[in-house]
Formats: C-alpha cells, sequence, structure tokens
C-alpha cells in the first residue's frame, strides 16, 4: 500500500516539476510526426498523379517546418521559459523583502514598537546566560 502511495507521490512531484517541459515535448513529437505524415502523404499523392516537379519544393517546406518547430521549442524553454523562471524567483525574493520592510516601517509610523529596545542591542542573552554572570563572584 505505501509501495502504491509512494508511486503516485512521486510521479504526482515529477509532473508537477515538469509539467510545462512533459507537455510541450509532446506537442514537438506531435508536431515533428504530423509534418512528417503530411509529406509522405504529400509524395504519395504526387506519385499518383506523376508530378514530380514539386517534390524538391516538398521536401524544402517539410525541413523548414521541421526548423521552425524544434526553433520554437527551444525558445520556449531556453528563452520564454527561463527568464520568467529567473524573474519569478527575483519577484519572490523582492517581495519577500519588501513586505518584511513595509511591516516595519508601517509599525514605525502607526504604533511604537514594543521590540525597538531588543532589536537594537548588540548581543541578546538569555536569562541563563545573565543568571551565570550574577553568580560570579568577579
Amino acid at each position: 500500500m505505501f509501495k502504491q502511495i509512494f508511486r503516485i507521490a512521486f510521479v504526482g512531484l515529477i509532473w508537477k516539476q515538469y509539467k510545462s517541459v512533459i507537455i510541450s515535448t509532446t506537442v514537438l513529437f506531435a508536431y515533428l510526426w504530423l509534418v512528417g505524415s503530411v509529406h509522405e502523404d504529400y509524395l504519395n499523392y504526387a506519385e499518383l498523379q506523376n508530378d514530380k516537379s514539386l517534390a524538391g519544393r516538398s521536401f524544402l517546406l517539410k525541413w523548414a517546418a521541421l526548423s521552425s518547430g524544434v526553433l520554437l521549442y527551444i525558445a520556449f524553454h531556453f528563452l520564454f521559459r527561463g527568464s520568467r523562471k529567473q524573474e519569478n524567483t527575483t519577484e519572490f525574493r523582492d517581495s519577500n523583502n519588501s513586505k518584511k520592510s513595509n511591516k516595519h516601517l508601517s509599525k514605525k509610523k502607526d504604533s511604537p514598537d514594543p521590540f525597538a529596545a531588543i532589536r537594537e542591542k548588540n548581543k541578546l542573552r538569555t536569562r541563563a546566560e545573565i543568571a551565570l554572570e550574577k553568580k560570579k563572584p568577579f
């Protein structure tokens, strides 16, 4: 039972982490297969019609379509998705820092801060450290 739960959790984690990669790669493979099958169908049609004049142009269009699909895939993963990840992480860091600084500013403006004295101390000590210092004879 735990083995199945572990498998489901693992698949869910992989899906959550790599969902866009899995989907875009599947779409790329489907696109490459579609271009190849359309080209093959066109060549079969041209052979049945005894029209070999456009076969060379058909190969050029096929390779142009294949290369444009691969270039779009690469652009999506390395240009668009990569820059979005970096922006999200910096936005997350900036938003956390700005939220913290905004909280400090709003608290200072609205009401007196009861912990200001603690923040201004150079070194924080526990009660035990203070008690030990009091017991020392020197």
